[in-house]
């Protein structure tokens, strides 16, 4: 009799981790696919830094390495993909996939603080779905594929906090130095909630007393300057001093916008609001022991996650520059979000549903999410009109070898750099002179101003070398100037004008 129930019981658990498998191939076979579609729809890289991913993909193939300074890992993770196809296809199947792949290390984190694979495919649903995440495979694929590795190694650490084997162990290092060499999210993500649940479990079995205690502040010492000193070698790589140059915070927003200049406001899907309700109700489940028991490291973890979700929903977090700290620390509140809803939801189904019903109902909440969810996420997205990519196509051959082609608008300016291979800078002031072709827009020089106006005149101005413009629509829509002709122009500009021009401002 025994016996018997032992097999049936070894039979419904592979059945269920069978199940679990099955419908996680299938989430994960269904968001790359989805996102795919996203990316597909138009034959040019997608987003404002789209052509940033070719560029570096082009140079691994060429020179095995990067041609800008940056995080390595995702590059070469996303090699293999340029090189069985081009650049710009690559880089989007890998971000698709890459970005897909976060409902695994959301999965096994959910599962373990929810104390059930149902809250971890509740957890997985989350990931998947949100819009911060598809804004991450569109916009800023580096930091989405830093994620999908940052959430593996927090996962690793979990794994070997509870059972601390050498190959845990091991694997968890691993993690955490994948995630630091992928992106400085990531990086931050593992030191806010691995580092304190990993001191917690230390404490609590005794290993944090005389000298390993002594022996784990010297190491964490030694940490702090190893990651300060690597900052600021290579503060484009790592986390660094360089990070805080943004205001961090600013006026507040009740609304809790991820970004909102003032011409564009993205909320991504209010993630930002549900992660505080949801990380309040994570704390409130875990201070108050309202949930199975969790060992110390996993209840630290917890309130690390409750506490990010929290921060990243404070009114006051800058949000209205595109390259500031709190714009792209609130795209991920889909992370405290997707992990907490996980602790909440098992919380839930321990008080209200049977306990042979619970994995059911935890399923079917994480299908509901699936189904109620929208199918394509494209908020943010921003796409290369096919006007202005004939135009900087256009200027292939036209700029002389040494130059440094100076774009004001940073899409337009690695979209320069692809199709001509010329190096670009945003500001003038480091270029020498001699070496500065201007390369402008028509949505910087504006329609009809004085600028436009004296683009034109310069054409006919004897012994200069004129504007040479090569958009398809319009005289000026993109016009490439040398440095002597840009002199010219600004000095017959009306004083605001020429006062404003000159400044340079970069889009």
């Amino acid at each position: 009799m025994l016996s018997s129930r032992v097999s049936s019981e070894r039979a419904i658990g592979l059945a269920q981790r069978i199940a679990i498998a099955a419908a996680l191939a299938a989430l994960v076979a269904w968001s790359a696919w989805t996102r795919w579609r996203v990316l597909g729809a138009s034959p040019f890289p997608v987003g404002v830094d789209g052509y940033f991913y070719p560029i570096q993909l082009r140079s691994l193939l060429e020179h095995g390495s990067l041609a800008y300074p940056a995080s390595p890992l995702a590059f070469w993770l996303m090699w293999p993909f340029a090189a069985a196809t081009d650049p710009i296809e690559g880089a989007k199947l890998a971000a698709a996939i890459y970005t897909a792949l976060v409902a695994l290390p959301a999965y096994g984190i959910g599962a373990r603080l929810g104390k059930s694979p149902g809250a971890g495919l509740v957890a997985a649903a989350l990931a998947t779905t949100s819009a911060g995440s598809m804004f991450l495979t569109i916009e800023f694929v580096k930091n989405g594929i830093g994620l999908t590795i940052g959430l593996t190694a927090l996962w690793l650490a979990l794994r070997a906090l509870e059972q601390r084997t050498r190959l845990r162990i091991g694997l968890a290092a691993a993690g955490v130095i994948a995630a630091f060499l992928a992106h400085k999210t990531a990086a931050a993500l593992v030191i806010v909630i691995a580092v304190p649940a990993a001191l917690a479990e230390a404490a609590a079995v005794g290993a944090l007393r005389g000298r390993r205690l002594i022996y784990t502040i010297g190491a964490l010492l030694v940490f702090a300057l190893v990651a300060l000193a690597l900052g600021l070698v290579a503060p484009e790589r790592f986390l660094s001093p360089d990070d805080l140059d943004h205001a961090l915070f600013g006026e507040a927003r009740w609304d809790l916008p991820a970004l909102a200049t003032g011409k564009v406001t993205l909320t991504m899907g209010r993630e930002a609001l549900l992660a505080a309700l949801v990380s309040a109700g994570a704390l409130a489940i875990v201070l108050r022991r309202m949930a199975p028991e969790h060992t110390p490291g996993a209840r630290i973890a917890i309130i690390a996650i409750a506490a990010l979700g929290l921060l990243l929903a404070f009114p006051w977090l800058a949000v209205s520059d595109p390259q500031g700290l709190g714009f792209r620390m609130r795209i991920i509140a889909f992370v405290p979000l997707a992990l907490g809803a996980a602790v909440v939801a098992a919380a839930l189904a321990t008080l209200a549903v049977p306990e042979r019903w619970r994995a059911l109902a935890l399923a079917g909440l994480a299908l509901a999410i699936v189904l109620a969810m929208p199918g394509e996420r494209t908020q943010g997205k921003v796409l290369a009109h096919p006007a202005m990519v004939a135009a900087v196509q256009g200027l292939n051959g036209r700029i002389p070898d040494g130059a440094i082609a100076i774009v004001p608008e940073r899409h337009i300016a690695f979209m320069v750099t692809w199709y001509t291979r010329t190096p670009f800078r945003q500001r003038p002031e480091a270029v020498p002179r001699e070496r500065r072709w201007r390369v402008m827009p028509l949505a910087f020089i504006g329609m009809g101003s004085p600028l436009d106006q004296q683009l034109t005149a310069a054409r006919t101005a004897p012994g200069l070398v004129p504007p040479i413009g090569t958009h398809p629509r319009h005289p000026n829509g993109l016009v490439l100037v040398t440095e002597a002709t840009w002199e010219w122009i600004l000095e017959r500009l009306p004083p605001a004008a020429r006062e404003h021009f000159a400044r340079w401002p970069t889009i």
